[in-house]
């Protein structure tokens, strides 16, 4: 009797390890089950995901793209789309985007600055260097808020089409100010090695006509050379590029010398101040009222 008591202990004592091995082993399964669940619910949910980035990519490349094809393409089509800021986003004709220095107020505005020279206001920080290459000025270089020159391409591209204004501003160490405009200012294609045309001076300008004798001469930097002097290397002697002769009348991308500095390799513009480098001047272009967009 007594063993058979111990028996049937012993076989309560198995059957219970045995039922909590298969309660936990089912319990094990079922959390499997859940968590391979769970596993495939975020798959789904990933690849969902996915899809929705990639549709989203793509709608803002296509944004990107529309917004690119219906950029202005100067300041004067800025301004005629009712933007007043001086910074703004262009697509010059056939160039990809880029960002340029726009005066919406002189003379009713739509200029799109072209050359920038001035000053910085630290003392301790240099002038920007203009005696720059060839491919430098066919770029551009600089810096929009500072000292910059837009580059020969994307004057190339403003003006194939239709002769633009020009607008020269000039200050002196003094701060006396002169300007001079044209109604006709164009740049030909690198293959013509941008070969300077203006015409139109405007006889009420202060500060004479410097860009006269340069008309119809390709441009020249100090690795390029076009100028007309059998003599000397124009853009080596003095620096910069410009659109050298023999040599110039005018060359607003020379050195910044300082105050009753000479040189003739400083910012020049000899039928207003012959001798002696100016403080700050500026280049100006815009399409003439009856081809403004």
């Amino acid at each position: 009797m007594c063993l058979q008591k111990i028996v049937s202990g012993i076989v309560i004592v198995l059957l219970g390890h045995v039922f909590t091995e298969v309660w936990g082993s089912r319990r094990h399964y079922e959390q499997q089950r859940a968590l391979m669940k769970e596993v495939k619910g975020l798959q789904e949910s990933q690849e969902l995901l996915q899809g929705e980035v990639i549709s989203l990519r793509d709608t803002v490349n296509t944004l990107i793209t529309f917004l690119k094809d219906t950029l202005p393409e100067d300041c004067s089509a800025a301004r005629t789309r009712g933007t007043w800021t001086s910074v703004v986003q262009v697509r010059p004709p056939g160039l990809p985007p880029r960002t340029v220095r726009c005066d919406q107020w002189t003379e009713g505005g739509g200029w799109t600055v072209i050359l920038a020279r001035r000053p910085t206001h630290s003392e301790d920080l240099p002038r920007l260097d203009f005696n720059r290459t060839w491919v430098d000025y066919k770029y551009g270089f600089g810096h929009i808020n500072g000292e910059f020159w837009i580059g020969n391409e994307v004057l190339h591209a403003l003006t194939r089409e239709a002769p633009h204004q020009l607008l020269v501003n000039l200050i002196d160490w003094n701060g006396r100010k002169a300007f001079a405009s044209w109604d006709s200012f164009r740049v030909e294609s690198e293959t013509r090695l941008y070969r300077l045309n203006v015409h139109g001076y405007n006889h009420e300008s202060t500060a004479g006509d410097s860009l006269r004798h340069h008309n119809h001469h390709p441009f020249s930097t100090f690795d390029h050379e076009n100028d007309n002097d059998t003599l000397d290397h124009c853009a080596q002697k003095h620096g910069g590029g410009w659109w050298y002769f023999t040599c110039y009348v005018s060359h607003l991308t020379g050195t910044a010398l300082g105050p009753s500095e000479p040189g003739e390799e400083g910012i020049i513009w000899r039928t207003w101040s012959k001798t002696l480098s100016l403080r700050e001047v500026s280049m100006m272009i815009r399409p003439p009222p009856s081809v403004s967009p």
